[in-house]
């Protein structure tokens, strides 16, 4: 299941990755400037406002922005690693795994 998890996280990473139509012409420091860093509180639903592509619920720190990933070095600051649902965790409190400890 762990690996299934796993496989779903980098399809949706993947799938995000392509290019947005409507981002075409945009250039500069203000190109993509209306989309969230990785590890902002995010709205539940709206993968399409992260630029990290998901939106991820995590259960004791609400929805943030994050991306697949398979070990923990594949998790930039401030993330500190890899959870079991096969995304980078979000940080302070929590193990991060989804399950609520």
């Amino acid at each position: 299941m762990k690996s299934a998890a796993a496989v779903f996280a980098l399809l949706l990473a993947a799938c995000a990755a392509e290019s947005d139509p409507g981002d075409e012409g945009r250039e500069g420091p203000d190109a993509g400037a209306d989309l969230l860093p990785f590890m902002s509180e995010c709205t539940l639903g709206a993968d399409d406002a992260c630029e990290t592509g998901i939106c991820f619920d995590f259960n004791t720190k609400g929805p943030h922005c994050t991306h697949a990933c398979e070990v923990d070095a594949d998790c930039e600051d401030p993330s500190p690693g890899c959870n079991g649902m096969g995304v980078c965790k979000a940080p302070g409190g929590g193990d991060g795994t989804g399950d609520g400890g």
